[in-house]
């Protein structure tokens, strides 16, 4: 074997594993550690705010509480808009995706965007409905139970598929 021959192997080699690496594509989206800390963080302000509110509200003192729905709204929103800007996985690893997901018992079902932009929309949807009525006549506390039912369940979804993505 001549000297040149071992640095011709590594050479190839070489370009071989970059033309393995370069082709990877990536199944899923990427895990973003910073919107699952978001979420984990405004999961724990909205739980704060229906404890404050459990006991029903009045129309009345709605200005006290104006600014924390526009906060709640503004950020949830936000990390939709900043979940949705992932790529979407393929055909074959959307069904993984889902299979997984309802392995855990969760009724998500991942199709044109990720299931925590969907769900994040949802908890905007029931934050504007609860503070309407809230300003409207007030809350009494069946209706803020149901409103943080509502709100549970769907940041449960987020929680669940953005925690998945970090495998």
């Amino acid at each position: 074997m001549s000297p040149s021959q071992p640095m011709k192997v590594i050479s190839a080699l070489s370009v071989f594993l970059a033309i393995l690496v370069s082709s990877c594509t990536q199944l899923a989206p990427r895990y973003d550690a910073e919107l699952y800390s978001d979420l984990t963080e405004v999961n724990a302000e909205l739980m704060q705010f229906f404890s404050s509110v459990s006991h029903g509200t009045s129309r009345d003192s709605y200005t006290e509480r104006n600014q924390n729905y526009h906060s709640l709204i503004g950020k949830i929103d936000a990390m939709a808009l900043q979940s949705n800007t992932r790529p979407i996985p393929n055909k074959d690893t959307l069904e993984e995706i889902n299979n997984y997901l309802n392995s855990k018992g969760t009724n998500i079902v991942f199709e044109a965007e990720p299931p925590s932009v969907a769900s994040l929309e949802r908890i905007s949807s029931s934050l504007n409905r609860m503070r309407e009525e809230d300003e409207d006549k007030g809350l009494r506390a069946t209706a803020v139970a149901l409103f943080k039912n509502e709100i549970v369940i769907s940041m449960d979804q987020a929680l669940t598929y953005e925690t998945f993505l970090n495998r």
